[in-house]
């Protein structure tokens, strides 16, 4: 697959988790575990079939369905303090780091589009050495509706002063690629550190 047409944007916009970084194994094992805490149990498949939604939907989506969440707010602050302890074991996505990497030194503008709160992604980028390529960064703090919807990548563009047709996504849930293509990006699917798919959105 020719992905020379990277050069042709001039933003390009990544989710966090899964696409940048390896970090969906420990956000699914934290989910697991807060549950577990709280006297249910949970398919992690789920966890990765949400990808990309706030930690506040996820919780809401358990607690919708009868599990005993208790208080959503201090739900998620138990997950979030689980999956902190593993930052450290998180590795970056090196062939995506290379694709951010070279396009930065190209000129091209760089953000964050991820559904992670600004506290973990400020944390995550700056311990792996990814905070300096970024020109903005937008997390679940900075809109109140998440993915699928596109305002995520919508505020990211935004803020690079780009309009949706001059930026490229890269993401690897299916929540994040609605988002884009709703948003009237084009958007690479990203999986396991590979470029597998290019979609592009239909003007």
């Amino acid at each position: 697959m020719n992905y020379s047409k990277i050069q042709n944007y001039k933003g390009l916009i990544f989710d966090l988790d899964g696409t940048l970084i390896n970090s969906m194994p420990y956000h699914a094992l934290a989910w697991k575990q807060v549950a577990n805490e709280h006297g249910f149990d949970i398919d992690i498949k789920d966890i990765y079939a949400m990808g990309g939604s706030a930690s506040r939907d996820i919780a809401a989506f358990y607690k919708n369905k009868g599990e005993p969440v208790g208080d959503i707010d201090e739900y998620v602050k138990r997950k979030i303090a689980i999956f902190q302890e593993n930052i450290p074991k998180i590795e970056v996505f090196t062939k995506i780091f290379t694709v951010l990497k070279d396009a930065k030194a190209q000129g091209i503008k760089i953000a964050i589009g991820t559904g992670t709160r600004t506290a973990n992604a400020n944390r995550i980028l700056k311990e792996k050495g990814l905070l300096d390529y970024i020109d903005a960064l937008v997390t679940a703090d900075d809109v109140t509706r998440h993915k699928p919807n596109p305002d995520t990548f919508l505020v990211a563009a935004k803020r690079l002063e780009l309009s949706p047709k001059d930026c490229l996504v890269f993401e690897d849930g299916q929540l994040g690629i609605k988002a884009a293509l709703r948003g009237g990006f084009d958007c690479i699917e990203v999986k396991d550190n590979e470029m597998i798919n290019y979609f592009e959105f239909d003007r």
